[in-house]
């Protein structure tokens, strides 16, 4: 029995593009017009393999349902729509031909193709209003397509937190791949990738959250760590906390749960909050019994020292 050729995802992500003579770059990276010269010549007398750089009409490549990348920032997207408009497009996307399963949704495959990667590029050309795009045609199967996919976009940071979890739960879910997989193909340590799938445990609003933006992956890790993770998501947000201070609110939050008093365990936690801030600052314990709108502020101290300390320091402020 003859056996089996090795697969080129044993031996790494690299080998599905070992091939390809054009760089997959960013798109920020434009090659110089002897280049672009070069592919314009190279696609105009394409030949019918399947390895060169064929000019195919824009109505003929679908987009990947499954691309990792879900946003794309629409001044950006207006900037390539504009180069690409004034010089055309500097480099070829990678396509495979489309698989026979979108027949099922009454798509015809034939002399068609999906995008694989590059489809920022695509949808700046369809708005640029040019009927032929260069391409790259490479015969891919559903698990090299979306590993490229992650790569691609993971090395040119494209990702958001979320959409890069997502990506690497994908390669998890549907092929098995184990983090320590994952790791290598993108050239990340396996605790990063572990790090990116536990930000799929955040609640749904902190995942909207962190994919807009409004909080960092640092903030994230915080609410991971808090009681309420809810409640501290809302906070960040809407009190501009840093990451530092959002780590101080999740302690205070696990030490709230923890401690037997009712009387902590009535304070809110602003209240808690403030308390926190306050000890650091003063480096003494303090105690906030706050009743809207008047309270009383304890500070306790253990030696004179500490005391001719504190006045030391409310004689600077």
């Amino acid at each position: 029995m003859s056996k089996k050729p090795a697969s080129k995802l044993g031996r790494g992500l690299s080998a599905l593009m070992e091939d390809i003579s054009i760089p997959l770059a960013g798109d920020s990276e434009k090659p110089t017009v002897t280049q672009s010269e070069q592919l314009i010549g190279e696609a105009a007398k394409a030949p019918k393999s399947d390895r060169g750089i064929h000019s195919v009409a824009i109505d003929k490549l679908e987009r990947n349902p499954d691309q990792p990348r879900r946003f794309f920032d629409k001044t950006l997207l207006e900037e390539l729509t504009n180069s690409i408009r004034d010089k055309g497009v500097l480099q070829p996307i990678l396509v495979r031909p489309l698989p026979r399963s979108f027949e099922a949704k009454g798509i015809k495959t034939e002399g068609r193709y999906q995008i694989v990667a590059g489809e920022r590029r695509w949808q700046a050309s369809v708005n640029a209003g040019l009927e032929f795009m260069p391409v790259l045609v490479r015969e891919l199967n559903d698990q090299e397509v979306l590993e490229i996919g992650v790569v691609e976009n993971v090395q040119r940071a494209d990702l958001n937190p979320v959409e890069e979890a997502m990506a690497y739960q994908a390669l998890k879910d549907q092929f098995g791949r184990k983090q320590e997989d994952i790791a290598k193909a993108i050239g990340k340590s396996r605790s990063h990738v572990a790090n990116c799938l536990r930000l799929l445990s955040l609640p749904v609003l902190a995942r909207e959250y962190l994919a807009d933006g409004k909080i960092s992956a640092g903030h994230a890790r915080a609410i991971l760590s808090a009681p309420d993770p809810q409640a501290l998501a809302e906070a960040i947000v809407s009190k501009n906390l840093s990451v530092r201070d959002a780590e101080n609110w999740a302690h205070m939050m696990q030490k709230a749960a923890r401690d037997p008093q009712p009387e902590t365990k009535r304070k809110d936690a602003d209240t808690r909050f403030i308390e926190t801030q306050l000890a650091e600052h003063l480096g003494l314990k303090v105690k906030l019994n706050h009743k809207n709108p008047t309270g009383t502020m304890t500070i306790k101290y253990k030696t004179l020292e500490e005391l001719e300390g504190l006045i030391a320091r409310l004689r600077q402020s």
